[in-house]
């Protein structure tokens, strides 16, 4: 395959092809799976939003408080939507060339950034380290997921940006500053966490004139420009939605030291081990949070320590450039007990992959020990994210049946329904946490049921995802849906009252959010509209929709 790529070198498009190529082998499948969970939720803004500038005077749902303020994502959902429709392997396609896309960009970032640090072979190995961002098993969730695709439309904006960023470091050609500013002001507007490419183009404008004593024409000026534009989005997202740095569930930034620390340990473990020692990391990270916050951050300071007396400052910058990528997405963490969340690995992994190859690069090794090395690591890439993409195939195949098993329940259109211990997920791979309503208006216009939905949801796994999970009984006071087998397959929050229904999860194991029993207690009121039939209990049993008799 290199052998291919060096005779056609310098034809960009061929290469962009060659990765495609790599993507389509083992992302090809996805393009056959069904929309999960706030997929539904997407499309359906897509359909129900109007063509307005109060898309970008609202939050993403359309309102003005709190939640997260994205009108370029709202705008691509709503461009693709009267194309696409409901046909799932169109947007998945689209996902895949959207990834292939960005692993050109890193190519072409790679390039860049080899070229700075006097890295030898820097094509061959800015290839290598397309070709690892193109496999790295931590991206399955943005490619299979299309509710990921603020972190994927967003990171391909971003790259660009700062490709063009350093394409006027060399040029000095005013449209590539240009070019630069319009990308990261569509990076921003997609998602927040772009906000971090203003720092990492400072810190590269002081590497390069500090430290390789480039002669820089990249003024403060010209810096002044991307942090004003930072400044206006902020000035926007706090008129429109009321939070500056507010995030996901979350009206306050609430810096948490400790928190952010153990939380980048954890983005660090899932990048290297694929998430699979995720629930260890989190045993320890709950009993032990101060310890593995100082070991992380002693780690880390050891780290730019010897960077600085070794004058390793190559591997300085690009360790920085990473941790700043990383620190939009610190406060939000990662799912304690399964693969979800890779999502925010997607940005920052580009320059940890980067780091990795130019490590490698370096290693006095020999030609042939490298190769075996990498040709392990592509390996290993490919098997487990072949493994990855099959519970995502799994999990698209329960939604399929879910949304298909509405119509032999045979409900009444508008139907009142409460809607009870729905899956959550797969092993990480999403289902209906959200947005049945949504799926279910869309796929029956004409007969979709009016659903109060409970945060109470079961979670799958290989074993029991056609299997029953909850028996239910009933008392005078409500209703109890306890795990067949005693385990803990039951997870949401522990009490809350919602729309006139109380409920409780009993046996509550907070390490990992998880219970084996419901607690159902609706107000008198709603008891008797369930008793008469007005109001159904709907739930999930063996792979389908089913109503609680």
């Amino acid at each position: 395959m290199f052998t291919l790529i060096k005779k056609n070198k310098n034809n960009p498009l061929f290469l962009w092809f060659v990765f495609l190529f790599i993507v389509l082998v083992v992302y090809g499948k996805t393009t056959a799976n069904y929309f999960v969970s706030d997929d539904w939720h997407f499309l359906w803004l897509a359909k129900d939003t109007s063509w307005s500038w109060k898309i970008f005077a609202t939050n993403y749902e359309g309102g003005n408080i709190g939640g997260s303020y994205n009108p370029i994502l709202i705008i691509l959902y709503k461009i693709f939507f009267p194309f696409f429709g409901l046909k799932s392997s169109t947007y998945h396609f689209l996902s895949l060339l959207l990834h292939t896309t960005n692993g050109f960009l890193v190519y072409h970032i790679a390039r860049k950034i080899f070229d700075v640090i006097k890295l030898s072979s820097q094509k061959s190995w800015a290839i290598m380290a397309a070709i690892l961002f193109l496999l790295w098993p931590t991206h399955a969730e943005i490619i299979n997921w299309i509710a990921a695709w603020p972190h994927l439309w967003m990171t391909t904006f971003y790259l660009s940006s700062l490709l063009f960023y350093f394409k006027y470091k060399d040029s000095q050609r005013a449209k590539h500053f240009f070019l630069s500013v319009l990308f990261f002001t569509l990076a921003l507007f997609t998602k927040e966490v772009a906000i971090s490419l203003p720092f990492v183009i400072l810190i590269w404008k002081a590497y390069l004139q500090s430290v390789k004593k480039e002669k820089y024409n990249f003024s403060l000026k010209n810096l002044g420009v991307y942090f004003g534009t930072l400044a206006i989005f902020l000035a926007l997202r706090y008129k429109f939605i009321g939070l500056l740095f507010g995030y996901y569930g979350k009206k306050s930034l609430g810096i948490s030291v400790g928190d952010w620390a153990g939380n980048l340990g954890a983005f660090v473990s899932d990048f290297f081990t694929f998430g699979y020692l995720r629930e260890i990391f989190f045993k320890v990270w709950y009993h032990h949070l101060e310890t593995v916050a100082i070991v992380v951050l002693i780690s880390f300071a050891t780290y730019f320590y010897w960077t600085l007396i070794k004058r390793k400052y190559d591997y300085g910058i690009i360790i920085l450039t990473f941790l700043l990528t990383i620190a939009p997405t610190l406060p939000l963490g990662l799912h304690r007990m399964t693969f979800a969340g890779e999502r925010y690995l997607y940005l920052p992994s580009v320059f940890a992959i980067i780091f990795l190859v130019a490590l490698l690069s370096r290693r006095d090794w020999g030609y042939k020990y490298k190769f075996f090395v990498v040709a392990g690591l592509l390996f290993l890439c490919t098997m487990v994210l072949s493994y990855k993409n099959f519970v995502w195939q799994n999990s698209s195949e329960i939604s399929r049946q879910i949304v298909a098993s509405y119509k032999e329940l045979n409900l009444e259109t508008n139907q009142k329904l409460i809607s009870v211990g729905l899956p959550d997920n797969l092993l990480g791979a999403e289902l209906f946490r959200n947005n049945l309503q949504q799926a279910l208006e869309l796929n029956y216009p004409d007969s979709y049921p009016q659903i109060t939905h409970l945060p109470i949801y079961t979670q799958l796994n290989p074993n029991n995802k056609n299997e029953n999970l909850l028996t239910w009984r009933q008392d005078r006071v409500g209703w109890f849906a306890e795990s067949v087998d005693g385990g803990y397959v039951v997870t949401g929050q522990t009490s809350i009252t919602i729309s006139g229904i109380y409920f409780e999860l009993w046996n509550y194991n907070y390490q990992n959010y998880t219970a084996n029993t419901i607690r159902l207690m609706p107000h008198a009121d709603i008891i008797d509209s369930i008793l008469s039939g007005d109001t159904k209990i709907l739930t999930y049993d063996k792979g389908k929709l089913k109503i609680v008799e």
